[in-house]
């Protein structure tokens, strides 16, 4: 597979996410093959808040991506209701072990989820 046919794929696969979650997902590209995506988790808090995360995507050999600066978001307001949702408050920070597992990767791996599983 040539450079060219694996970016293709990478766009594709892109271009797959943002269809399988059209009210969850933001993205753009601001340089060459990488993406800037903030997800929103498609399940509240107990508390009624809502779960984003954030991360740079690129693809790095054939068919494998690298996901870096991983982030999350825990806010207290209603993001479906805003006009631009990068730009609200909430809880922002450095985060423990317990925060990683229980909240980062949880919503990373639902927006790795394939279509349709």
């Amino acid at each position: 597979m040539n450079n060219e046919s694996v970016l293709v794929y990478f766009y594709d696969w892109m271009d797959t996410k943002k269809k399988h979650f059209p009210n969850h997902l933001q993205s753009y590209t601001p340089y060459g093959v990488v993406y800037k995506i903030r997800y929103f988790r498609q399940k509240n808090t107990s508390f009624g808040s809502y779960i984003s995360c954030s991360a740079y995507i690129r693809q790095i050999h054939g068919n494998s991506i690298e996901l870096v600066e991983l982030a999350f978001l825990i806010n207290h307001s209603d993001y479906q209701r805003s006009v631009n949702r990068f730009n609200k408050g909430g809880d922002l920070g450095p985060m423990n072990e317990e925060e990683r597992s229980e909240i980062l990767l949880p919503c990373i791996e639902e927006f790795l989820t394939p279509p349709y599983a």
